[in-house]
């Protein structure tokens, strides 16, 4: 402002002075608005404070005399801006005077208008006040009939109301009570229309209600149309804040309610007891045979109340909630506000649901029901488990405990169930063939039906990833939009199993042929016994008959490509492996336990056979058990096997089973002393142990990995020996089909002592081909009529025979007084002739096993004298009576040696005998 005002011409010094002072003031002095200097310099001041909290009183002096010379100057200017517009100031007041003289007059002239006009009006409208006074009359009177024409119809709008509602125009209805509202309060000082008022306000309760009643419905049969009405009324009434709040409440009401309405309607006339009024009484006298449709009719009802929730779920997603917009002041939720009320109140209606599943299945005793009505309740609870992991994520911890806890018990009394039938079969099993087709598989058998829905039997088991896996079907997209199906239409056409004996020991299965087998004595097994005594004919016709038959052999298939030996207790274990699997697809907390359970009935099957067929009659060599099938079976009997009843009930253990005495396979009138029996006990044993091996793949994926160790400990100590069970079943056998006494003593009567060399063998050679044949001929006739003889039982049973056979040969040469060379040489050419008999009478089991025992000791006699010491160290196969008996013939021994060989022999023996205590 002051820079406009500079002059251009001489300057005075002490004008120079006063515009270097106004230059030095501050640029807040200029901003007039709200500036208060008082308060800018004070605050000038505190800020020094901030570095030294002492005033400096010559700084604040200097301050003031700054300020005191700023004000001199701008005063200074003030006042010469003044005397230079002092003309301008005079002009403009003469211009101010003059215009007030002008409005005094203008004042003066409206006032005599005004009152000229005052007495014009006063003349003319007189005569016009009567017309009027009269328009207006009638225009109040139109104005009361108008009114009495509305109150008519206020009195009529209660029913209307009320129909609207029964046909559920709850926003109709609202908007109307909402403009009746209006009007009454109108009109509220007429008598009728106050009223009218409460009557209209107990309208809007039973709207309310109505509104309420129609939501509850929604939880069950869920109706767009209806929900966005209601939603809509729920915005016209001002409570869309609290409409989730009372939905989420009526799904909670709705699965309190409709449960017991189940209920009641499974129990029927006990309903009216008032001991049996909660959920609680009710679930506990549910009949065993409504049981499982009661548990379908919940399932379903769960099922419509979860269908109800997501499809109210799904709307939110799809629409926004402003979809009608209101006058009213209350504010409306958000989409994610919505959002978020149902995936939290999701979680709470699940948990409701399984609380309810919960007592229902724990108030109730499943320990009775039959495998198949059990494993469907199995299947249901499941199915609702799947359900609420889809709905909200749930991992149905409440439903799962519920369900192990009952499983446990059903499945101890049920698995102790089985153990006892096992036992009662394997006591009258007559262990005969059970035919079967050679495509025969254990997934053809009704319960393994799940492994043919998860993965084909010709993949790659151990590769398989889709079995015990969910499947990766969406409920909700398969039933969510339709009424005519739910999650629960499960296969209920299964053949219901019964717990006697007799139904669970059918044989009805998929490949399967049970015609040709009875019970007792078959016709193939008569056909045996017929032909095996007239088998035991003449040297001569046996020999003839092995000639003959030379080319025309049985034929021994292997294991892969023969038939399939199974009893009908094999398959009924089997199938009871199926079912065990089945429940552990059910329910995963359980399933090492229903493992072991599996295990317990394969070391059951085995020890039965091993004391049955293993532990007769003659006592079995120490070399025919392996260490690991000594520890199996001892396992077992420690385990498994009861002594006597008490320790039977207390210890949860079996007593051994026994062998039927109608099975005869220890007298020689029986057939080769039971080997069908053997073979089909001993081949239903391997069958089983190459199911555990081919359901070891599953087996691990049902179980968690840490669990693992116990099957594979339990596939190397028991599966996998089974195959060696089959020697000491077949050794009465092999032990009892030659009388080896006899033929040894045929062989020490032999005249060994001779001086010439002999080129006819002794006549004990063709009794014992001919008796070697005899069994061959019995053995394939078995093979060809009655038993299909695995290759594998064909070669043991050969490498037993020929064992005890060499070892006979060697025992009878050990037992001769003398032997010379030319005796020696005799006893290689009776070897000798022997083998090609064996070899034409075994033909297609080559080399022969064992002969290098005879050999070895018929050679042993040619050794030089320095080194039959370190022949007889080695060589401890034989026992030290044959070495003993080689040391005394060797002629060409000095008597030292022979004495020093002979003392070494007698030491050793005297070693390996134990001392009697008496002595």
């Amino acid at each position: 402002m002051f820079d406009s005002l500079k002059d251009n011409g001489f300057i005075s010094v002490s004008e120079k002075a006063d515009r270097e002072t106004l230059s030095t003031i501050e640029g807040e002095y200029y901003n007039g608005e709200n500036f208060d200097p008082k308060e800018h310099e004070l605050q000038k001041l505190l800020s020094t404070i901030k570095d030294n909290p002492f005033l400096d009183l010559a700084d604040v002096l200097n301050r003031r005399d700054r300020l005191k010379v700023q004000l001199i100057a701008v005063s200074k200017r003030v006042s010469k801006l003044i005397l230079e517009n002092s003309s301008a100031y005079t002009s403009e007041l003469q211009r101010v005077t003059v215009l007030t003289s002008a409005l005094q007059d203008s004042i003066e002239t409206c006032y005599n208008a005004r009152s000229n006009l005052r007495h014009a009006q006063y003349q003319i409208t007189t005569r016009n006040l009567t017309l009027i006074r009269n328009e207006m009359r009638k225009q109040q009177w139109i104005h009361v009939l108008q009114n009495i024409e509305k109150l008519k119809k206020l009195h009529s709008i209660d029913q209307r109301l009320k129909e609207m509602v029964k046909h559920e125009d709850f926003v109709g209805a609202i908007q109307l009570y909402s403009q009746c509202g209006n009007t009454v309060h109108q009109y509220k000082e007429y008598q009728c229309i106050r009223d009218l008022s409460s009557k209209l306000q107990d309208t809007l309760d039973f709207i309310e209600e109505s509104i309420d009643v129609t939501l509850a419905k929604l939880c069950s049969h869920f109706n767009p149309h209806t929900y966005q009405s209601l939603l809509n009324a729920y915005r016209l009434l001002g409570k869309s804040l609290t409409s989730m709040d009372q939905l989420q409440m009526h799904f909670l009401n709705v699965v309190q309610t409709r449960t017991l309405e189940i209920l009641v309607k499974t129990v029927g006339t006990m309903k009216n007891e008032q001991n049996l009024s909660s959920y609680t009484d009710l679930c506990k006298i549910i009949p065993e045979e409504s049981f499982s449709s009661c548990l379908h009719d919940l399932n379903v009802c769960f099922w419509q109340i979860i269908k109800s929730y997501k499809l109210v779920w799904l709307w939110h997603e799809r629409n926004s909630p402003s979809i009608e917009a209101t006058n009213s002041d209350t504010p409306e939720p958000s989409q994610e506000f919505l959002l978020q009320k149902l995936e939290s109140g999701s979680g709470r209606l699940w948990h409701e649901i399984q609380q309810k599943m919960k007592t229902f299945i724990l108030e109730n005793n499943m320990s009775h029901f039959k495998f198949e009505a059990f494993l469907q309740v199995l299947k249901m609870t499941n199915r609702l488990m799947e359900i609420g992991e889809q709905f909200c994520q749930s991992d149905s911890n409440v439903l799962q405990e519920a369900m192990r806890r009952q499983s446990i018990v059903y499945f101890r009394s049920y698995h102790n169930g089985r153990l006892e039938e096992l036992k009662m079969f394997l006591e009258n099993e007559m262990w005969q063939w059970c035919p079967v087709k050679s495509t025969f598989h254990i997934t053809q058998l009704h319960e393994f039906r799940f492994l043919r829905e998860t993965s084909s039997i010709a993949s790659d088991l151990t590769t398989s990833t889709s079995f015990n896996q969910k499947a990766d079907l969406d409920l909700f997209d398969r039933y969510l939009y339709t009424d005519r199906e739910h999650p629960f239409d499960l296969d209920q056409t299964r053949t219901t199993l019964s717990s006697s004996p007799s139904q669970y020991s059918t044989n009805s299965f998929d490949g399967g042929d049970d015609g040709n087998i009875v019970n007792g004595t078959s016709n193939n097994e008569k056909k045996i016994r017929s032909n095996s005594n007239s088998s035991s004919d003449s040297d001569g016709e046996n020999e003839r008959k092995g000639r003959s038959t030379h080319r025309t052999r049985s034929r021994y298939n292997d294991e892969k490509n023969g038939s399939t030996i199974v009893t009908n207790t094999t398959l009924n274990v089997t199938r009871l492996f199926g079912r065990y699997m089945e429940m552990i697809e059910m329910l995963k907390p359980i399933a090492f336990d229903v493992i072991i359970c599996m295990t317990q009935l394969f070391d059951y099957y085995l020890y039965t056979v091993y004391t049955s067929f293993a532990c007769d009659m003659n006592e079995i060599p120490i070399d025919a058990l392996s260490s690991r099938l000594r520890f199996t079976i001892k396992r077992i009997s420690d385990n498994l096997i009861a002594n006597n009843n008490f320790e039977a009930a207390s210890n949860e253990k079996i007593p051994a089973a026994h062998l039927s005495p109608l099975v005869d396979i220890n007298s020689s009138s029986s057939i080769l002393y039971g080997l069908p029996q053997r073979v089909v006990a001993a081949e239903s044993l391997v069958f089983l142990a190459e199911q555990f091996d081919f359901l070891l793949p599953y087996l691990k994926l049902m179980i968690p990995t840490e669990r693992h160790t116990f099957l594979i400990q339990f596939y190397s100590q028991t599966v996998q020996v089974t195959h060696e069970l089959r020697i000491p079943i077949y050794h009465n056998v092999s032990a009892n089909i030659l009388d080896y006494m006899s033929i040894a003593l045929m062989i020490s009567k032999v005249n060994w002592d001779i001086g010439e060399i002999l080129t006819q063998h002794n006549i004990y050679v063709d009794e014992l081909a001919n008796e070697l044949q005899t069994f061959r001929n019995r053995l394939d006739h078995i093979n060809d009529q009655a038993l299909p003889i695995p290759k594998a039982v064909y070669r043991t049973l050969w490498d037993q025979i020929l064992d005890k056979v060499f070892y006979t040969m060697v025992e009878g040469y050990a037992n001769a007084k003398r032997c010379s060379n030319e005796g020696r040489a005799l006893m290689q050419l009776d070897f000798q002739q022997l083998l090609r008999r064996l070899e034409r009478i075994i033909e297609d089991m080559k080399p022969l096993p064992h002969k290098e025992f005879v050999e070895n000791y018929i050679k042993a006699y040619y050794l030089p004298e320095q080194s039959i010491d370190q022949w007889i160290r080695d060589n401890t196969i034989y026992t030290t009576k044959q070495r003993m008996a080689l040391v005394s013939m060797m002629s060409h021994l000095s008597k030292r040696k022979r004495a020093q060989l002979s003392q070494y022999l007698d030491e050793q023996e005297r070693s390996r005998t134990p001392v009697s205590a008496s002595s």
